[in-house]
């Protein structure tokens, strides 16, 4: 299927849905570069995002203590907001508003809180490209749960990025979806996403989301919650903000089936996430090129060859990132070898986290077999 053309230089995913929800194309000529970026965050190439789209400030609540968000400053003062600042009603924290996202970041972090969001805002900022290859490899990871549940729902991706999925999300049909993250990524999911109204970024904590209560249909979490410092906070963080009855997706590393990852690459993991990103950058590189090699050689011919798939390891994770190019192999590597905090989780655990989190455990599937598969249910 031919993707199609969005954005430029952008190899957008065909959606099976509903076409995404699209901007004006008038815009306002682009004020110099140093002025859109966070410093280290490369320019994207796309158009300046118009800003904050002022039905989103209806979700928004303080991450502090809960209490309704008021707008105190707007520029400009009609329209989608590019500068301004937030503040709580109740406990008077105020919050920015800076290059069209809102900046909900609670004052304290923890250490390995704030080295997680540092470095995987390294990632996405280096590897902010779309590809058309996430649009099955998301279904993957969400199902049972597919196109049709996003059609017409308001929606949150826990954990946004670079903005992968949110595109997908509005191409499925769904009415609004919000993407948080803690990290810069959320400057490249703007950007990658500056074309969809339907689509809104906020910069804020998954464990203390700002966003209000019982005012979400579907969230989904992909690859994100495990590396969190306890991910079944994230759990019982996320679970209120659906309506009684709301679908919840997490997509997790499994404990199960990953011996030899947790024999190998989790200790050294725990000697690469405190090592320079750029080092970290080019031995990930490294890694990959084999894993190409192998990718190539034998898993590419795997999958129409019966026989040689049943003679290979890992081989329904690995034939399915046959189509991607070296660059997203490299991402991929470096994604493994980056991270402070990683949970492989047991199935048990899983179990327990919804559990935890008032949720309803509808599906859990043993993914490629090294990975969690789970949707279910807020208790109404």
């Amino acid at each position: 299927m031919r993707a199609r053309r969005g954005l430029p230089g952008r190899s957008l995913p065909a959606g099976g849905g509903r076409a995404p929800h699209r901007r004006a194309c008038g815009r306002a000529s682009r004020p110099p570069e140093e002025a859109l970026y966070t410093p280290g965050v490369p320019a994207l190439g796309l158009a300046v995002p118009p800003g904050v789209k002022r039905r989103l400030l209806d979700w928004l609540a303080c991450p502090a203590c809960r209490g309704a968000i008021a707008l105190t400053r707007a520029v400009p003062d009609a329209g989608d907001i590019r500068e301004g600042e937030l503040a709580c009603g109740h406990c008077g924290v105020r919050y920015p508003i800076t290059r069209g996202i809102p900046r909900l970041v609670p004052p304290a972090l923890a250490a390995a809180v704030r080295a997680t969001v540092e470095r995987f805002g390294y990632e996405w900022t280096r590897f902010a490209e779309l590809r058309p290859e996430y649009e099955a490899q998301l279904l993957g990871w969400m199902a049972p749960v597919g196109r049709d549940a996003f059609v017409g729902q308001r929606v949150l991706d826990a954990g946004c990025g670079k903005g992968r999925h949110l595109r997908l999300a509005s191409a499925f049909g769904a009415k609004e979806v919000i993407g948080v993250d803690l990290g810069l990524a959320v400057d490249v999911a703007a950007q990658n996403t500056a074309d969809l109204d339907n689509v809104h970024v906020v910069q804020g904590d998954l464990t203390r989301p700002p966003l209000r209560r019982e005012s979400l249909d579907l969230i989904y979490s992909i690859g994100v919650l495990h590396h969190l410092p306890e991910p079944e906070a994230g759990f019982r963080a996320l679970s209120p903000l659906l309506v009684p009855g709301g679908r919840f997706v997490a997509w997790l590393y499994a404990r199960e089936g990953n011996g030899w990852v947790l024999a190998l690459v989790d200790p050294a993991r725990r000697l690469t996430s405190r090592l320079p990103l750029p080092f970290v950058s080019g031995l990930a590189w490294v890694v990959a090129v084999p894993l190409w090699i192998a990718l190539r050689v034998f898993y590419a011919p795997a999958r129409t060859r019966p026989r040689l798939a049943r003679a290979l390891p890992y081989v329904s994770y690995l034939t399915d990132l046959v189509p991607f190019p070296f660059r997203e192999v490299h991402s991929i590597a470096f994604d493994h070898l980056l991270a402070p905090v990683a949970h492989y989780m047991a199935r048990a655990r899983v179990e327990r986290a919804f559990v935890e989190g008032g949720l309803t455990l509808e599906s859990l599937r043993w993914h490629h077999a090294n990975s969690w598969a789970a949707s279910g249910r807020r208790v109404g």
